[in-house]
């Protein structure tokens, strides 16, 4: 059966639902959430969900705050590599505060799936790509509907001190099934916070270590090879299949 994709909002967050069958068949599976990078929009990172829709999940990419079809009108006023050089800490957290306001969309988006029939409880997921990734990290620590993550190259460490930044709440992530995938030669999120946060999370998931797996590609940076990117699909599905899945 052919997959539909099909536009749509979501708590009035633009959003593209990926799909076989009918959306509500494919919420008895499971739903997950899927957040592109930065400077991209739900388009963008079409593969990743439309892997795991093949895999018979209700998949639903979504548009960041002033990303896509809601982009910041000033958007490369706010971030272009002059201010960054210029002002890095004011860059930083106007960069930040889209991951945070993006993350905290997401407990207002479960809401309404669950009312529409969109997804179940127990059955809820999430995933994202760089910035995606960070989102992910920051959503279960607002929302403990959800029982998998999935980010792809995303720091769970915030490069400022703010409280909300997911290593500092260790204690919101078990019994979430964590998988997190790194470069070991990222220029642009160093897979080190990435490693020490899962080295935190161990011992918290003492009782079930199988729900937590960290994977680190070695020799390469954050734009990974299209081998490399077909396995990072590959293993996210694999992981989403084993502990959301029916």
């Amino acid at each position: 059966m052919p997959l539909t994709k099909e536009g749509t909002t979501i708590a009035s967050v633009p959003a593209l639902l990926y799909f076989h069958d009918s959306r509500e068949a494919c919420a008895e599976r499971g739903t997950v959430l899927f957040y592109h990078g930065f400077g991209g929009n739900k388009e963008k990172i079409e593969a990743h969900p439309v892997s795991l829709a093949q895999a018979g999940f209700l998949v639903i990419s979504l548009d960041a705050v002033g990303h896509g079809q809601r982009r910041y009108p000033h958007f490369t006023e706010l971030f272009n590599d002059e201010r960054w050089v210029r002002e890095p800490e004011a860059t930083e957290a106007d960069y930040l505060a889209i991951v945070r306001q993006t993350a905290a969309e997401v407990p207002q988006i479960i809401d309404e799936l669950l009312f529409c029939g969109w997804a179940q409880p127990e059955r809820l997921g999430i995933g994202g790509i760089s910035m995606g990734g960070e989102i992910t990290y920051a959503a279960v620590v607002n929302e403990s509907r959800l029982r998998v993550a999935t980010p792809i190259l995303g720091s769970p460490e915030w490069e400022l001190p703010w409280p909300e930044s997911p290593h500092r709440h260790v204690e919101r992530f078990f019994p979430v099934a964590l998988f997190s995938q790194a470069a070991a030669a990222d220029e642009a999120v160093p897979a080190r916070y990435i490693r020490a946060f899962h080295e935190q999370l161990t011992p918290l998931y003492a009782s079930a270590p199988e729900r937590l797996c960290y994977l680190e590609y070695p020799d390469v940076g954050h734009g990974l090879s299209p081998h490399l990117w077909e396995t990072s699909r590959q293993r996210m599905v694999a992981w989403v299949e084993r502990f959301l899945k029916i």
